[in-house]
């Protein structure tokens, strides 16, 4: 099916802050198909100056705290438990301003402040105006899912189904593969940064509403455990739990798979491979209730006997 001259459009007029099976879906496409969704900031739009930070902050003792709305959910036509739906960033287009924040009880430092305070900045031609200084924005997605099985997973946090990843590679270029659990797949978006460290050590990316362009394609049946995504020249496992340790087992153990399938290696030369040419690194680790969540990176490699 050839794809539509003009994508298809979803307003962020009514966020959710849970993947839910149960919710119907917004808009349903036939994939292969592009889709240009609008997107809110942590808080919605509603942190407008420094002094809204104690007002709108949620409450992370709520079983969804309204946090990280996601627009959505999405469903693709003939998606099944057991697909892949994939989702290739094409573009994402900012807005004018957004904000960041240090509270305290959060980050790696979560002494720094006996107070919450939010700092709002401009974007002025791909620079982002804080202070006197001029930084160059880098996008990235923060929360991409598809609907989990059984009870609904607040926006805030991820697992199997995706949600919160904040991983800087969810960017322009990437092309991310979710599992399918639920009739339609159900794929939900949100939490667009314009730049964040690895690690988020503060808990708080730049915070900003955006559009981002999207690719949706379906593939039927192969469904791994855990997303896992790729750019132009990596493969890439995500892992989060409680702890980094558990975290990394779970990246590292995905990444010892699909370079199995995809080169026939035995599990220890996979292994070996992924310790001399494989980096580890930290999406999100900021002391906060939210999981810590780990990436590993392996390079796309020619295969010369495939």
């Amino acid at each position: 099916m050839p794809l539509p001259s003009i994508p298809y459009r979803l307003a962020a007029d009514e966020v959710v802050f849970a993947f839910d099976a149960r919710l119907q879906p917004k808009l349903t496409i036939a994939a292969p198909a592009e889709v240009v969704v609008s997107t809110l900031d942590a808080r919605s739009g509603r942190l407008r100056r420094p002094e809204d930070v104690e007002t709108t902050a949620p409450s992370y003792a709520d079983r969804f705290p309204k946090t990280n709305p996601a627009t959505g959910p999405i469903a693709i036509e003939g998606a099944e438990p057991g697909d892949v739906i994939c989702a290739e960033v094409l573009g994402i287009e900012l807005q004018a301003s957004g904000y960041t924040l240090i509270k305290p009880g959060f980050g790696v430092l979560p002494d720094m402040v006996d107070r919450p305070i939010a700092r709002i900045c401009r974007i002025v031609d791909g620079l982002l105006h804080f202070g006197t200084l001029r930084v160059p924005v880098r996008p990235m997605i923060g929360v991409i899912a598809t609907a989990p099985p059984g009870e609904p997973e607040g926006t805030a946090f991820l697992g199997r189904h995706g949600g919160n990843l904040d991983c800087n590679l969810v960017t322009v270029g990437s092309r991310i593969h979710l599992p399918v659990r639920t009739a339609g797949g159900l794929l939900f978006l949100g939490d667009v940064h314009a730049m964040m460290g690895d690690g988020e050590i503060s808990g708080s990316g730049f915070e900003i509403g955006a559009e981002v362009h999207m690719r949706l394609t379906l593939t039927k049946g192969g469904a791994g455990e855990w997303p896992w995504l790729e750019t132009e020249g990596l493969l890439v496992t995500l892992g989060s739990a409680a702890t980094f340790e558990q975290a990394s087992d779970i990246a590292i153990r995905s990444m010892l798979a699909l370079l199995m399938m995809r080169h026939a290696l035995s599990q220890t030369d996979a292994y070996m491979l992924m310790s001399i040419r494989g980096d580890l690194r930290i999406n999100q680790a900021c002391r906060s209730p939210v999981d810590t969540s780990v990436r590993f990176e392996f390079p796309k490699v020619t295969d010369l006997l495939s």
